[in-house]
């Protein structure tokens, strides 16, 4: 059942927000095991670069964009000065070599990383060719929150998860940690367990539970006023969206946990709203969505003492668990999925029961 070592790739992972990339800067993130560059020219078109020059391997992290009006912005390397085109990876210069030299500089590349940048969002796709002199062509969209382009995230928390990383990944979807872990006076304090009978469907690249009315022993929901809906949508690699809405306003709540270092990932969780009285509660809002977040980045932290020390094989126990199967099962089809043939989705509609 469990896969922790195998990293999806042909999927587009969360890099960063738009607003941590400066036009004209670099800026140097480990994704999947690997240094990448991100960066942004002087037009403010982003992209992704492996982050290792070809030549020593210095970090083309620590060099400079250089704008070109023959052959585009590069990145120049702090080491030799080679430039690498931003656009495509290619070695656009090597300045050490001879007037005279007849040596194609074009032969040289480093991996470009496609990028998707909307709603103060950078994707990145992971490509399924190891070759890192490739250009990856993604087969399929970025992820959308389906909201006007204007919209940027209201809040943004970001924690740190330590342990396999598909252990973070199941938390997105665990329903049955939440009144032992995130005990807050606004969320659950103090509010019995309650039976819950709820509905799930399969979705292109996951599933999701179909727009319902909100727990009612969850308080934040109450503060919204109106009869709030919220539906909860799990998509590969590892994306949570909830939305809620009463009549005529919404929250989205995005969750993404991207893989970094072996052994580690980041969890960052995004907020759109279009309700005015959020905005003006923004600092509090702020504040409690730290927390809540924190507590799962520690909760997996504990759990990692053990992990990191010994092999368990987990016990997955009635509906509350289904979910936790259904992200291995989706696993597994993408990695199995022919190479040239679509991906089909293995689960079915499904009603699952628990106490929360």
């Amino acid at each position: 059942m469990r896969d922790d070592q195998t990293l999806l790739s042909g999927l587009w992972y969360f890099a960063c927000l738009s607003r941590d990339i400066a036009h004209g800067a670099l800026l140097r993130r480990i994704f999947w095991g690997e240094p990448v560059v991100l960066g942004r020219t002087k037009e403010g078109e982003a992209f992704a670069l492996f982050d290792v020059c070809p030549h020593r391997a210095a970090p083309l992290s620590a060099g400079r964009i250089v704008e070109s009006d023959q052959g585009g912005p590069s990145v120049e390397c702090p080491y030799h000065g080679w430039r690498i085109g931003a656009r495509d990876g290619v070695c656009a210069a090597i300045p050490a070599l001879h007037s005279d030299s007849a040596f194609d500089s074009s032969m040289i590349a480093v991996r470009r990383f496609p990028v998707h940048e909307e709603n103060g969002i950078v994707w990145i796709f992971r490509p399924e060719d190891t070759d890192r002199t490739k250009a990856a062509k993604p087969a399929i969209a970025p992820p959308s929150t389906g909201l006007p382009p204007s919209f940027r995230p209201q809040i943004v928390t970001v924690a740190q998860a330590e342990g396999p990383y598909d252990e973070t990944v199941i938390g997105l979807v665990d329903p049955a940690h939440t009144p032992f872990v995130h005990r807050q006076w606004w969320w659950r304090e103090g509010a019995g367990l309650q039976d819950k009978v709820k509905t799930f469907e399969p979705t292109e690249f996951g599933f999701k539970m179909p727009a319902h009315r909100p727990s009612s022993n969850s308080r934040i929901y109450k503060m919204l006023g109106g009869a709030p809906t919220t539906e909860i949508e799990f998509r590969l690699p590892a994306l949570r969206y909830e939305n809620i809405r009463n009549a005529n306003r919404f929250i989205l709540g995005l969750t993404a946990i991207t893989p970094e270092e072996d052994g580690f990932a980041r969890i960052t969780h995004m907020i759109f709203w279009d309700m005015p009285i959020l905005t003006l509660l923004k600092p509090v809002l702020g504040r409690m969505s730290a927390n809540f977040l924190a507590q799962d980045g520690a909760m997996l932290r504990e759990q990692n003492k053990n992990l990191s020390r010994m092999t368990t094989t987990p016990l997955y126990v009635g509906d509350p668990d289904e979910p936790a199967k259904w992200y291995y099962r989706l696993k597994r089809a993408w990695i199995e999925r022919p190479p040239s043939g679509a991906f089909v989705n293995p689960l079915a509609p499904a009603t699952l029961r628990w106490r929360t």
